[in-house]
């Protein structure tokens, strides 16, 4: 009998649920460089998509709630989820998730949710600029906390390595910086737990005893999400309940861009895990600046955007700083 308390996955629920995986099952992918390869591959083109779609939903549609299209990509995360590990990929392991796992899953979405906040929050006393400025120091902060929390140790080298890599991307990112001290505590709390929650799905995904592959990880996450989110958008978004381009003509299809976002959104998330899998928590952040250096370099090639001579030393000092970080591993 399963333990009292323990979350059922949709999978444990179905009558006659086979024990055995699918032949496609995530969990059972192995750790090989062409693995790796892929799920990092995929983390980029799926970042860049979700960037360039959400930037149309806020901007171009006018839709100025940030908290309110993360609770729906937290949504549609939960439901597809759902959906995959009742048909296509049933967990390995049909038993219950043990009750210490959840708890552990719920600490890991409370640090997203309090990321997501704490960064909204910051956008309102500094410049984005500046937030972004401030979040490339997130794989040194990473790098910190997996000290602290799980007793890692990097070598010199490594640290030396992180410094280029970071400040690579604050000469990316440099604009105007307008220092507020709630602004600034609000960033590096909100870059911080981004790290927390790295190393937290991390250790959740590679931990034989938690029992979690991507796909049951982002089940739990999403579902454990949906609260504190919904709470927060309540509390600092209500317009949006009163808002009538979110009812009026063209309301359908801005719901349909915002259903299309949650969609990519699962799966960059799985892409996410994966990824963090495969690498490490460290990696992931470091992947991060990196894909600010693509992100420079796709709007140049396609778009024609001008790039600044500092963003592009910052892109040559960022890639040099992780080719060192690599050479050092």
């Amino acid at each position: 009998p399963a333990p009292v308390g323990a979350l059922h996955t949709p999978h444990s629920l179905t009558p006659g649920a086979a024990p055995t995986c699918a032949p496609c099952q995530l969990h059972g992918m192995g750790g090989d460089l062409r693995t790796t390869a892929a799920s990092v591959v995929s983390w980029f083109l799926l970042n860049i998509a979700i960037g360039n779609l959400n930037g149309w939903i806020l901007k171009h549609h006018g839709f100025s709630y940030p908290v309110v299209l993360t609770a729906v990509h937290m949504l549609c995360c939960w439901l597809l989820s759902a959906v995959c590990l009742v048909t296509i990929l049933p967990p390995a392991d049909p038993r219950p998730t043990p009750v210490g796992t959840v708890a552990k899953v719920r600490t890991l979405a409370l640090a997203f949710c309090a990321s997501v906040a704490l960064g909204n929050i910051a956008l309102r006393y500094i410049y984005v600029s500046f937030a972004q400025m401030v979040s490339a120091a997130s794989p040194f902060f990473t790098m910190l906390l997996m000290g602290a929390m799980v007793g890692k140790r990097y070598s010199l080298a490594q640290y030396s390595a992180i410094v280029p890599m970071c400040g690579g991307v604050m000469m990316c990112t440099v604009g105007e910086i307008n220092f507020h001290m709630l602004g600034f505590t609000a960033v590096v709390a909100s870059t911080l737990l981004r790290g927390v929650k790295s190393i937290l799905q991390g250790r959740l995904l590679t931990a034989p005893e938690e029992r979690l592959d991507a796909m049951l990880l982002l089940y739990h996450m999403s579902r454990e999400s949906l609260l504190p989110l919904g709470l927060y958008s309540s509390l600092v978004e209500y317009q949006a309940y009163y808002d009538p381009q979110l009812s009026g003509p063209g309301a359908p299809r801005l719901w349909g861009l915002v259903l299309l976002s949650g969609l990519v959104s699962f799966f960059l998330n799985l892409a996410n895990f994966l990824v963090t899998k495969h690498t490490s928590a460290v990696m992931l952040q470091v992947l991060g600046n990196v894909k600010v250096v693509l992100s420079i370099l796709v709007s140049l090639l396609i778009f024609g955007n001008r790039v600044s001579a500092s963003s592009a030393v910052g892109c040559a000092v960022t890639l040099a700083g992780v080719a060192a970080y690599n050479f050092c591993k």
